[in-house]
């Protein structure tokens, strides 16, 4: 319910109503920060700031000639345009790469775990449903629940050096993302970033563990990094760029918010065991 305002007196008389055009100009004062904070292209603290400004000019109006037209009380847009831009940081394309991750042991179990779920891998999707964006397949963690402890350990020990290395300010872990990736013949991820405003908007460290059958079945499926300019919720990619080859049996992790794709992969076999496999996800804050 929205609350009525009280009427305010002037200063030279307190039985004095003040102008009734004053209820005008306010009521459409509160209109415009309505207005301005349901704009999501904008970015929210501008918006804010903005109908801040909005508010009190209609406050401040109490005390101006209400015979004026509105035009000269509230002001227009190029009125607001001192209102500070938003901060603007540069994610650089670096990783940490630790090879040797799992014992030969733990490496041959995950590798045959993979391949006897071949039935139980799906079609990868993306956030933004676009199509011929992504072509991978995805295994849920209820099919290799046996591994869930040993990658959580050995990835929250790595944490420590991974921060330390890549400059990341250190964070409470909020909980990891788990998944095992599958990239066939013709398999590819085009350049996106890790966050987004849902349910991604916490992660901060990407993992991403490497393993395939010897010989090596495939080529190509390198990850490129992009150097990543970030202003407000806009990121767009730079020049720079860092590409690693899939390496088995290593593990890389880089900042979620760093744009990055995954090269088209090449099969001859075409065969699913040939395929290159990643059990990757995210460490949440």
């Amino acid at each position: 319910m929205q609350k009525k305002l009280s009427p305010m007196l002037s200063d030279s008389d307190n039985t004095q109503r003040y102008n009734p055009e004053f209820d005008q100009i306010f009521n459409q004062a509160l209109d415009i920060v309505k207005s301005s904070l349901n704009q999501p292209e904008i970015p929210y603290d501008q918006r804010l700031n903005a109908a801040l400004k909005v508010l009190e000019i209609g406050i401040l109006s109490q005390q101006k000639d209400f015979n004026s037209n509105l035009s000269d009380i509230i002001p227009s847009g190029d009125d607001l345009s001192n209102i500070p831009e938003p901060e603007t940081i540069i994610i650089n394309p670096d990783y940490l790469q630790i090879n040797d991750f799992f014992s030969k042991e733990d490496y041959q179990k995950l590798l045959n775990l993979t391949l006897a779920n071949q039935n139980n891998f799906f079609s990868s999707e993306v956030i933004n449903q676009e199509s011929q964006y992504r072509q991978s397949y995805i295994l849920l963690p209820e099919h290799f629940a046996e591994f869930h402890e040993l990658i959580t350990q050995k990835i929250l020990t790595a944490r420590p050096q991974v921060m330390e290395q890549l400059k990341i300010q250190m964070f409470l872990v909020a909980h990891l993302e788990i998944q095992i990736t599958a990239h066939l013949h013709g398999g590819y991820y085009k350049i996106h970033q890790d966050v987004d405003g849902g349910k991604a908007a916490n992660r901060k460290l990407t993992y991403v563990y490497y393993f395939y059958q010897e010989p090596q079945g495939f080529y190509g499926g390198d990850l490129r990094l992009y150097e990543t300019k970030i202003t407000g919720k806009s990121a767009i990619i730079q020049e720079k760029f860092t590409q690693i080859q899939p390496l088995n049996n290593s593990i890389i992790f880089f900042d979620s918010r760093c744009k990055h794709e995954v090269l088209p992969v090449y099969c001859p076999s075409r065969q699913f065991a040939d395929g290159r496999f990643t059990l990757n996800g995210w460490i949440h804050g």
